[in-house]
């Protein structure tokens, strides 16, 4: 887990707010404070908008931070220093996910917003916003139509050869795995299908395209199509293996079809549970876990 993924899953409680306070933690690379411009109102006003939008472009061109809402700091050390619920908390949460779309060009995908509610009330409390550094960079603030990155003095406005440097560097492609159950309507009505897609949502082509998919509970392999292989008896648990050194995944965010399993469920009320890695050429390795619910299982027509 990186830094900002570190930081944003350790604030869970106004305790673990009221303790930055107490620690006097400053600001930092990966850490901003921000107090709504009127905490009585939920509403996304002039002044959290120009605040937010720069946080969504500065963290995302960088290596990504938490934004916290509710938190004042004193001048020139930057530290947390009191803490400012927000009334009207839902509403303000809703403004902020609302403005995600229109924030920045393009736009930053895996931004999470949640609320931490005061200590005994439901309507008052405090915000912390994940924003993931991107493989999609620069970002431009649409507030006022400029880049920024972040550094430990804060946020600051890219100069005109800090945008070259950026789209100038190599393009990179993104690619994702996903997948679907389905039925076969084969003859046994234990058989379930499970096809796998690619889709490359990057700015450069994928090559040398795979993935493995290890299946540790409640899936016995039957068969596979494509170029998918049944690997089961050289592994531990069921595994399939996937790998393209010939052919190409276009940057165009359209799914392509790899192949497909069929497989049984011995228990039809226990979860299907498995791990996915996929990579290409030009990107690190991704992990994803697998859960496929009894429920799912069961309710495919």
């Amino acid at each position: 887990m990186d830094t900002a993924n570190t930081l944003y899953s350790s604030l869970k409680t106004e305790t673990d707010l009221r303790n930055l306070v107490i620690s006097r933690t400053p600001e930092s690379l990966y850490l901003e404070f921000k107090q709504k411009s009127n905490a009585k109102k939920g509403n996304l006003d002039q002044d959290d908008k120009k605040n937010f939008y720069k946080a969504l472009s500065g963290f995302a061109n960088s290596d990504g931070g938490v934004l916290v809402w509710g938190v004042k700091t004193r001048k020139r050390s930057e530290t947390a220093s009191r803490l400012i619920p927000i009334n009207q908390i839902d509403l303000f949460l809703q403004s902020l996910k609302s403005s995600l779309l229109m924030a920045t060009t393009p736009m930053i995908e895996g931004v999470l917003v949640e609320k931490i509610e005061k200590d005994g009330s439901s309507s008052r409390g405090y915000i912390k916003c994940l924003i993931p550094a991107s493989s999609k960079a620069p970002h431009r603030n649409n507030n006022d139509r400029e880049y920024y990155k972040r550094s430990v003095e804060g946020f600051y406005r890219l100069e005109h050869f800090d945008l070259e440097d950026m789209f100038g560097r190599k393009l990179k492609p993104v690619l994702d795995l996903s997948y679907e159950v389905v039925n076969p309507h084969l003859a046994d009505t234990s058989i379930r299908e499970l096809k796998f897609y690619f889709k490359n949502e990057g700015r450069a082509v994928a090559k040398y395209t795979g993935f493995m998919a290890m299946f540790m509970q409640n899936l016995e392999v039957v068969s596979v199509t494509h170029q998918l292989q049944n690997v089961s008896s050289m592994n531990r648990y069921q595994t399939v293996s996937y790998s393209d050194n010939l052919g190409v995944i276009h940057p165009n965010g359209i799914s392509t079809y790899l192949g497909s399993i069929t497989f049984k469920f011995p228990d039809p009320q226990l979860q299907i549970t498995g791990n996915l890695q996929f990579y290409c050429d030009g990107m690190m390795a991704v992990n994803k876990i697998v859960v496929l619910e009894v429920e799912q299982l069961n309710s495919i027509e």
